[in-house]
């Protein structure tokens, strides 16, 4: 028999123990970087063109993408333990649905946890519903990156033009000071 474990992220009185951001600080000079992706149309594509952004101005050792089994499963600790073991950085994503907001915003923040600088990219529908999930997983206000939704149904183009639109902020979520709250994109 399965277990299914249900992240509500309303709920206002169950909050995970207080979590610290990873530091920035100390990165090595050409850092690795995993994309965990959900699964969801697009999401892929989009986190591989703002890797593909952050490497005009990042030299990257690696770049890999690790495909989750669902958009609606988050990381499990030991996917989360090899992954931070093996990369300096990382972008989860695509949040373009409550269930998926959520779940790559503990990705993202169970990657901090574990020392690795970490972002998730949600589209603009779903600010509120991952600002009060990552509340409750102790890590109040964290930093996450905006684009419009839907990007299921976006071209080629548009997700490049997506992808220069938030690259900066990422890159500064991931290695400079990250900034509380997230930031935006439109296309």
């Amino acid at each position: 028999m399965a277990t299914i474990n249900v992240y509500q992220p309303d709920v206002e009185d169950e909050v995970a123990e207080p979590a610290s951001m990873a530091s920035r600080d100390g990165l090595p000079e050409h850092p690795s970087l995993v994309l965990v992706d959900n699964g969801k149309p697009k999401a892929k594509e989009l986190l591989s063109y703002i890797a593909e952004e952050l490497r005009k101005d990042m030299a990257f050792s690696k770049v890999e993408v690790f495909s989750k089994e669902g958009a609606s499963k988050p990381l499990t600790d030991e996917q989360a333990d090899s992954l931070a073991s093996q990369f300096d950085l990382a972008i989860a994503g695509l949040g373009d649905c409550g269930a998926c907001s959520a779940c790559s915003a503990y990705d993202a923040v169970e990657l901090e946890r574990r020392g690795v600088p970490s972002t998730v990219v949600i589209s603009d529908i779903f600010p509120g519903l991952v600002s009060n999930f990552v509340r409750t997983r102790g890590l109040a206000g964290y930093h996450f990156s905006v684009v419009p939704h839907p990007v299921s149904s976006k071209s080629d183009e548009q997700l490049h033009a997506l992808a220069r639109s938030v690259a900066s902020a990422v890159r500064d979520q991931l290695i400079g000071t990250p900034v509380l709250a997230g930031s935006g994109a439109s296309i």
